[in-house]
């Protein structure tokens, strides 16, 4: 297998994958062998212990069952193979996992012999996490799955199968990518089986053995290629050197045996710690050659239960060729009982004896068996060889084994002094180590040594107790008891010595002997009773190491280690070992121990020398050696030496070099100390816009990979440039104003406009910019304001519409300025408001209503509002428009009345115009209540005498102004008579004038009924008139000649006139107060005096006020001026009440104006009173048609009507 693998070595050298696989597989020999190498140093540490026992039983062959497990940590270490390899890859270590498990027990054939074996299972997963392979990053991957089959009577190997499979997963930028590398099958035979034990095992003892090894190779790979199988011989030995502490810790392991390989040319390959307490090694480790070494540390031990125990007791362990004896097997279950009727079956498989029995009431079975002459594989010491015998039940796979050694030369007893099973421990500096022949038995003053001495039974009986004496290197000696020991047992006795500080250069010697008296006669053999063993006692090297502290990169430094000697003699060997750039150690072995190196990057790094002696002794000095740096050097020039303030310039790195650089394509990294526009500040270019007018200085860093930095420094200068990009920011209120796709703002009326303005300039010039705002350019050029900073702000308020311009000129304080920015404002009209209105309280007829309107408009448009108030919004009043927008009265505050709550407006309308023609209306609800008329009935005289005149008057009954001019009176002249006959007596109508004259009819008591109706309610009032039986009267005698008397008192007052006429004027007589107080009343005059009251107690009350004409008319002009102002008058007063003259006032003037006969006057009166008793009666006739035809109003009316009529009257009343 091994020369198979260095064959491809050479080829795999070039191929960093290949090598890899290498690795593996060797790595898995070392999982399938179990052993290792390694340095002197390291065994050393690796067997220290923590105590020794004084006695020690068999170390036989330990049984398996199904089940079994034991699970190792991994630990694989290549750094000094990829040192050696040349390949480029970080890889130092792997690390991993190794369980196995039995999996199964069964027979074979192997070289023609029924075999019982094992078959193991193991499942190892190395892992290298950040590995850098070929240029990749990522993580390295192996599964190793072996199967190995195993000879139960001596743990032989026989047959291995590895299953390898490689991952290499690595990302590109966040992407994980998986290489399967390899899948691989490879394949060990070994014949005859590999004996890498040989029991009992017993430390001295030595075997070795020549096999062949058959290994062959199968899978798939895209990147290696799969090797040839093959087969080839090869020679391995074994040798129990010591017995102790393995390094790892776990119970009942203190005390593990470790055995140490070694190949056909006799050089150590490894070793391992086998464990009895865990059936199985402990540690195992292997070096190869290629420079790698595989670690195996045990995490724990999983044991199979086990329902039987088989204790096999052959009758003689150590035997003579060809000698008989018995193995008795004992069956017991888990409690310790006795199982009986076991079927047991027993192989002694090196004779092919194979046989099965059933246990006894005793749970025992005893076969007879010969040890026979059969030597084994391996060869050591005096024995033929040693073969394990099996007894198991294939029922429950459980196995029980021991050992027979075959011995040509036996006695019945022999007592050996074991001198090659001495050990040592040595406590230095309260570390204590196991030594060995590897190591060496050395030792130096002050050091405790610890000698564990083997006394071994190799005769066949049991030898009885003794004793064996013990002589120290001082010469002191002491005897100590030897118990009885079996066959082929061991006791050991410890002796303590303390090196003295004095004791010289040289060896010192243990000296011992067993049965020093000879009281053991069956001992066959006393040559071997006594013995010696011998410890160097030297000195320490001493390591010296000159070298400088301090260096440079790329300089050589020598490392000197000539001053290192050894007191105790003898040569020295010096190994270096520096640290490197990449953090690993290199270890050199210098024969002249003077060792030359140099570091190409700076750092401190740890140098020390090892100085071995001859005894394995070493002593060790360490120094740390300062590499510094060198510098690295850059060169950097400008595009331009001149350059406008605000314009980009680009600087360069022409030129970088780093002497000590470990990066060949960027030597030296770039550190711009200033921002690029390149977006980087790290590459070779850097293009800066400088802010400030004069110079301007750039500074660049140049740093190699060592972190050692230079600086450059470049300057450039820095000219003025004008303002530039003047901009604009318009604000109403908090609301940022966007112009629209014209580029133009807008605003309204009225808007408190900020205006804010900025321009762009060097950093040096931006604080003393001059803003000059005109905000509105064409309509109010003189209006400019000025101001310094890098801002500006305005506030303006436009009272027009239309397009405004508003014009920012920006200079800098050397007078250059910017491009004049225009801003187009577009200023909308804002309609007027009109402030909501409560409607106003409802009113009577004539009523007032004022108003105030409260309007709102921007200040631009408030002095030429047109504010308008609509009285009639369903009339077009103006002709124009609609009916809602006239101008009946303009204003913003109005006061109106209704006479007529009928043709009263429901709502007027208020209108507001501006001068862009924007309207705002509001619409008002009004509320005009008609009023309820008063009436009120007088009568000028209430206690008349029947069939004398009584004038009845409704003229003090009031309404409104308009309703009185449309009054409607109907009289009821006595509520007792139903006079149209519609069964009720109250409601007649017996006359519907304001007044007329009534003659009293029916001497009694009645009541008269004045009703006032107007166009939507009416008011009653009860007059109550007396009526008075009438005394005598002259009339009424008279009456039947009325005709005659008429004739007569016609004739006297003609005569009466006549004579008036003629007589002279001073004949005159003035009337008496009596006659002029009965004259009659004209009903103007009547209404013209509203003191005027006919029936009052008062007599100038009783008298009307009549204007006396004064002038006369004296020209046509007079008159019709005259007729125009009683036109006008007439105009007020339309619709107001007008009484017309009758007959009572015609001649009421008419007696006025002349003196008329009393004779004369009484005809007339007479004649009069008949007419007007006559017209009376018509009218009653016309009142009763009126009054049927209002008959059906007033059922209408209700008793509500009625109601009101009676409260009314009472109140009269």
């Amino acid at each position: 297998m091994y020369i198979l693998c260095l064959q491809t070595l050479v080829s795999a050298r070039r191929n960093p994958v290949l090598l890899l696989v290498l690795i593996l597989l060797f790595s898995a020999q070392a999982g399938f062998f179990q052993a290792d190498l390694v340095d002197s140093e390291g065994l050393e540490k690796r067997i220290d212990a923590e105590s020794s026992e004084r006695t020690s039983t068999l170390v036989d062959v330990p049984t398996w069952r199904i089940g079994d497990r034991w699970n190792y940590h991994c630990f694989l270490d290549v750094k000094d193979f990829v040192a050696d390899s040349g390949i480029s890859t970080n890889v130092q270590t792997l690390d991993g996992t190794l369980d196995s498990r039995v999996t199964a027990i069964y027979t074979t054939v192997i070289e023609n012999v029924s075999t019982l074996v094992y078959k193991v299972e193991s499942d190892g997963e190395y892992e290298a996490e950040d590995v850098n392979l070929a240029g990749y990053d990522g993580d390295l991957i192996i599964e190793i799955d072996t199967i190995e089959i195993i000879r139960a009577s001596d743990l032989a190997t026989i047959e291995q199968e590895a299953t390898i499979d490689i991952d290499f997963i690595y990302t590109i930028w966040w992407w994980d990518y998986t290489i399967h590398v390899a899948d691989l099958v490879v394949t060990n035979e070994f014949s005859p089986s590999l004996e890498k034990y040989d029991f009992p095992i017993s430390v001295g003892e030595e075997w070795s053995t020549d096999y062949t090894q058959t290994t062959t190779y199968t899978g798939t790979s895209d990147y290696v290629t799969i090797p040839d199988g093959g087969t080839g011989s090869n020679t391995s030995s074994w040798e129990v050197v010591s017995r102790g502490y393995s390094g790892v810790n776990y119970g009942g392991c203190g005390q593990s045996y470790n055995i140490t390989t070694y190949d056909s040319d006799g050089e150590e390959t490894g070793y391992y710690w086998y464990c009895p307490a865990i059936r199985n090694n402990i540690k195992s480790s292997m070096t190869e050659s290629i420079g790698f070494i595989a670690t195996h540390e045990l995490n724990f031990y999983q044991v199979s239960t086990r329902t039987r125990t088989l204790d096999l007791d052959i009758e003689y362990q150590l035997s003579p060729l060809d000698m008989d004896m018995n193995a008795t097997i004992t069956v017991t279950d888990n409690s310790g009982e006795v199982v009986s009727e076991q079927s047991v079956e027993f192989r002694y498989e090196i004779e092919e004896d194979i046989r099965s029995a059933t246990t006894d009431t005793n749970g025992q079975i005893v076969f007879a068996l010969n040890s026979g002459d059969e030597a084994d594989a391996s060869e050591g010491g005096t024995e033929l060889g040693s073969h394990g015998i099996i007894v198991w039940l294939p029922s429950a796979s459980q196995i029980g084994a021991a050992t027979v050694t075959i011995d040509p030369d036996v006695h019945p007893i022999d007592l050996v002094a074991n001198t090659a099973g001495v050990t040592v421990e040595r406590t230095r500096d309260n570390r204590t180590i196991s030594l060995n022949s590897i190591i060496g038995f050395t030792a130096i003053p002050n050091d405790i040594l610890t000698f564990s001495v083997p006394v071994m039974n190799r005769g066949i009986l049991t030898s009885p107790a003794t004793t064996i004496r013990v002589t120290g290197p001082d010469g002191v000696g002491s005897t100590r008891a030897v118990p009885s020991l079996q066959s082929l047992g061991e006791a050991r006795v410890e002796v303590d010595w303390d090196v003295p500080a004095g004791q010289p250069v040289g060896d010192a010697s243990v000296s011992f002997v067993v049965d020093e008296n000879e009281e053991i006669s069956e001992d066959g053999n006393r040559s071997n009773n006594a013995g010696s063993f011998s410890v160097f006692i030297g000195r320490l090297p001493s390591a010296v190491l000159n070298a400088p502290a301090t260096i440079k990169t790329l300089q050589t430094i020598s490392l000197n280690g000539l001053s290192s000697n050894d007191p105790d003699g003898g040569s020295i060997s010096c190994e270096f070992q520096v640290e490197t750039v990449s953090g690993a150690t290199i270890s050199a072995f210098e024969d002249d121990c003077i060792f030359e190196y140099e570091w190409n990057d700076d750092g401190e790094y740890l140098v020390s020398l090892l100085v071995t002696d001859e005894e394995s002794d070493f002593d060790r000095v360490e120094t740390t050696i300062v590499v510094q740096n060198r510098p690295p050097e850059i060169t950097v020039e400008a595009e331009s030496q001149t350059i406008p303030v605000l314009s980009p310039i680009t600087f360069e790195v022409t030129e970088r070099s780093d002497m000590d650089t470990r990066n060949q394509f960027a030597p030296v990294d770039i550190m711009w100390q200033t921002s690029c526009q390149e977006g980087s500040t790290v590459s070779s270019r850097c293009t800066v816009t400088p802010t400030i007018e004069g110079e301007y200085t750039i500074e660049v860093v140049g740093m190699d990979d060592d972190g050692d930095t230079v600086i450059e420094r470049v300057s450039v200068s820095v000219t003025n440039i004008a303002p530039w990009n003047p901009g604009v920011e318009i604000w109403n209120g908090a609301t940022k104003l966007l112009p629209d796709s014209r580029g133009m703002y807008s605003a309204t009326e009225g808007d408190l406009l900020e205006i804010r303005g900025s321009a762009e300039d060097s950093s040096n010039d931006i604080d003393s910019l001059v803003h000059t705002w005109s905000p509105d350019a064409e309509d109010h050029p003189g209006l400019v304001q000025v101001s310094s900073g890098r801002y500006s702000t305005v506030e303006h308020v436009y009272i027009t519409s239309g397009v405004h311009l508003a014009t920012l000129v920006v200079t800098d304080d050397d007078g250059e300025s910017a491009e004049t920015l225009v801003v187009a404002i577009e200023v909308f009209n804002l309609a007027p408001t009109i402030a909501p209105v409560s409607p106003p309280l409802p009113v009577a007829e004539d009523g007032e209503i004022s108003l105030t309107i409260d309007v709102w408009d921007t200040l631009g448009d408030r002095e030429n509002l047109l504010n308008c108030f609509d009285l009639d919004p369903s009339t077009n009043s103006d002709g124009e428009g609609n009916s809602t927008d006239d101008c009946d009265v303009e204003g913003i505050a109005v006061t109106l009345s209704w006479p007529d709550a009928a043709v009263a407006p429901s709502s007027i309308i208020f209108h507001t115009t501006d001068d862009d023609g924007a309207v705002a209306m509001i619409e008002i609800p009004i509320t005009v209540n008609n009023v309820k008329p008063s009436s009120h009935a007088m009568a000028s005289n209430e206690n008349p005498i029947e069939g004398y005149l009584v004038i009845l008057s409704a003229n003090l009954t009031t309404d409104s102004f308009h309703d009185m001019a449309n009054m409607r009176y109907t009289w009821d002249l006595d509520t007792s008579v139903d006079s149209d006959g519609d069964g009720n007596a109250a409601n007649d109508v017996d006359d519907e004038r304001i007044w007329f004259e009534w003659k009293a009819e029916g001497v009694g008591s009645r009541t008269i009924k004045l009703t006032a109706w107007d166009e939507s309610t009416s008011h009653s009032t009860l007059l109550v008139v007396n009526v008075e039986k009438k005394a005598f009267s002259f009339g009424d005698m008279v009456r039947p000649y009325g005709l005659v008397i008429l004739l007569i008192v016609v004739i006297a007052a003609l005569g009466g006139v006549l004579s008036m006429r003629l007589r002279k004027p001073k004949d005159l007589v003035e009337a008496p107060a009596g006659a002029r107080r009965g004259r009659l009343v004209s009903m103007d005059d009547a209404f013209d005096d509203p003191e005027y009251d006919p029936f009052s107690e008062d007599a100038k009350k009783r008298r009307v006020k009549r204007l006396e004409e004064t002038e006369e008319e004296t020209d046509l002009q007079e008159d019709s001026a005259n007729a125009e102002e009683s036109e006008a008058v007439a105009s007020e007063a339309e619709g107001a009440p007008v009484i017309e003259k009758t007959a009572l006032d015609e001649e009421y003037e008419e007696i006025s104006g002349e003196s008329v006969d009393v004779s004369d006057f009484l005809d007339d009166l007479t004649d009069d009173s008949g007419d007007v008793e006559g017209e009376t009666d018509q009218s009653s006739e016309a009142d009763d048609e009126d009054q049927d035809s209002a008959d059906d109003e007033d059922d209408a009316n209700g008793d509500l009507a009625d109601e009101q009529s009676e409260a009314l009257m009472d109140e009269e009343e």
